[in-house]
């Protein structure tokens, strides 16, 4: 009896086994198998991201914006541009200028100070880093910046005279003639032209005096004028130079 049960067990259990195993291939039968495999890749379940475009490191920042670089004497005040050299009677009293001359064979730039005086009637341009101006109400005068001012040896002298030409460069001859021998000759300046020059370089008995004298008469409508350049031995060359140098840039007003 117990072995019928035994077996009746046996058979209800295959039976339910058998049952079972038919269920799961019905299962089977309806769902369809991928031929994935089961487990998802872990990036295929997250929608890809859009890709951002790629940001360089100079455009997230204002670009600065680029500042003149300041000169070391930009906090000064800019000098005045000196112009090139031009016709003397275009420009003013106390006007400033450049120029180039040749001294001593070589160029030699030059700052000039021009002057107007219509008391004697004349323009020119001197030398104002190497002369001082001192102007009188019918004279300028014009001294060496290396020289005592106050007793001077170097200067240029130049005023108006009555005069005609010939009757002061007489005059002028015959009191510098008591302790020079003075070569009196004709000269032409570059812009007032013809005038009568007047050289004490050399004593009477033919020495060479430590001060000497160059001076340039030139005719006016009505007068003249008279220049006189006063200089020492050891400055002849240089200083001699320079006083012709500011001669020639003497200019008679119109209608004198």
């Amino acid at each position: 009896m117990k072995k019928l049960t035994k077996t009746i067990a046996l058979i209800a259990l295959a039976s339910l086994l058998m049952l079972m195993l038919s269920s799961c291939g019905s299962a089977q039968d309806t769902t369809p198998v991928s031929s994935q495999p089961v487990v998802a890749d872990v990036f295929s379940a997250q929608s890809e991201p859009e890709a951002l475009p790629t940001v360089e490191s100079h455009a997230v920042q204002a670009e600065p914006e680029t500042m003149p670089v300041a000169d070391s004497d930009s906090f000064q005040a800019e000098p005045e541009a000196i112009p090139a050299a031009e016709s003397t009677s275009s420009r003013q009293d106390g006007e400033r200028f450049q120029d180039v001359i040749m001294l001593e064979g070589m160029e030699e730039t030059v700052s000039y100070e021009h002057v107007k005086n219509d008391t004697i009637g004349i323009e020119l341009d001197y030398d104002y880093e190497n002369f001082e101006r001192r102007s009188g109400s019918a004279s300028e005068c014009f001294i060496s910046r290396y020289d005592n001012a106050d007793d001077p040896q170097i200067y240029l002298e130049i005023f108006y005279s009555s005069e005609s030409a010939d009757s002061a460069a007489s005059s002028i001859a015959n009191s510098l003639s008591n302790d020079y021998d003075v070569i009196k000759e004709s000269r032409a300046l570059k812009n007032a032209g013809p005038c009568t020059c007047l050289d004490a370089s050399a004593t009477k008995d033919g020495q060479t005096p430590d001060k000497l004298q160059t001076v340039y008469v030139i005719p006016l409508n009505n007068g003249c004028v008279v220049a006189t350049a006063h200089y020492t031995f050891e400055s002849a060359d240089g200083f001699g130079h320079r006083f012709n140098e500011i001669m020639n840039t003497l200019t008679v007003m119109a209608g004198r």
